[in-house]
């Protein structure tokens, strides 16, 4: 690493995700002699810590895309460190670092405003300020993973899909416990540019959260839908999706108990041509088709 950056001064991006052995020194080389870089990869580079933040926001103003998921020695610090001088940061992936929190998501809303995605999946310290800082601050927010976030709530949400009503695209809150049928309704009646939408293990949704689609008379943009282990939507909350989701082309509707293959086809449920419906399997393994988007 060290050799590489004394001798590609115009390197703008770099994807060393699970090099497991990088620590910060190498990387730092990196950072010192790449000024020009823009886009830097770490996903599960467990070693890197703060020091690299500081050495990135030194030297590399230009960034705009930065992955961290899994390095979980990142902390508040360094990334309201990261963005003092980095604020042009349009891309960037903190899920699974486990000491982030709402002081460095508010560092981040409030320095980088240019802001498209943001996914902070399984940081269980980050709560509704968070998402009231990026309400307030990111209004062009597209992508954004809350996955696993536990300590959002409806106001927060309701906020977000007012405030990032015209470029939200995609947003992942599955295992979002507290969050109920009046976010999914305003979600779904404001986002109208929303692509990709899960809900899984969100047990408080009901039929009721889809009402909203198709008000005011337009078609959902949504294509993919999921909302896996939801125990009170039934067949009647899909034939409501389904009415106005022309454009879907996956449903996954996993160990949800009211809506099975059987009771979809009894009440002639006609899906889009194109739409693969997963009905069974585990909810444990990786969904590539959700992926793809989130």
């Amino acid at each position: 690493m060290m050799a590489l950056g004394n001798g590609l001064s115009c390197l703008q991006s770099l994807d060393v995700s699970y090099c497991r052995k990088l620590t910060d020194k190498g990387l730092t080389a990196i950072a010192e002699g790449c000024r020009n870089l823009r886009s830097l990869h770490l996903v599960g580079c467990r070693f890197i810590t703060d020091g690299l933040l500081q050495a990135l926001s030194k030297n590399c103003p230009n960034l705009e895309e930065l992955a961290l998921q899994g390095c979980s020695n990142i902390t508040d610090s360094g990334l309201a460190t990261l963005v003092e001088r980095c604020r042009q940061i349009k891309n960037l992936d903190v899920s699974k670092c486990s000491n982030v929190s709402d002081v460095g998501v508010l560092s981040i809303s409030k320095a980088c405003s240019s802001l498209r995605t943001l996914k902070l999946l399984d940081c269980n310290k980050v709560g509704d300020d968070s998402i009231y800082s990026l309400a307030h601050s990111c209004k062009n927010l597209e992508i954004l993973v809350i996955g696993g976030c536990r300590n959002i709530s409806d106001e927060s949400i309701k906020l977000l899909a007012i405030s990032c009503n015209h470029n939200l695209k995609c947003l992942r809150m599955d295992w979002c416990l507290n969050v109920s049928d009046s976010s999914l309704s305003c979600i779904l009646s404001h986002c109208k540019n929303l692509e990709a939408l899960d809900i899984g293990c969100c047990e408080e949704v009901t039929d009721r959260g889809f009402w909203e689609l198709g008000s005011g008379g337009f078609e959902s943009n949504l294509k993919v839908l999921r909302i896996s282990n939801c125990p009170k939507i039934t067949v009647a909350g899909i034939a409501r999706v389904l009415e106005s989701c022309k454009s879907l082309e996956y449903l996954d509707v996993r160990s949800c108990p009211h809506v099975t293959k059987v009771g979809c086809d009894q009440a002639g449920l006609l899906f889009p041509e194109y739409c693969r419906v997963n009905f069974t399997g585990s909810l444990s393994g990786s969904d590539v088709v959700v992926d793809v988007f989130l």
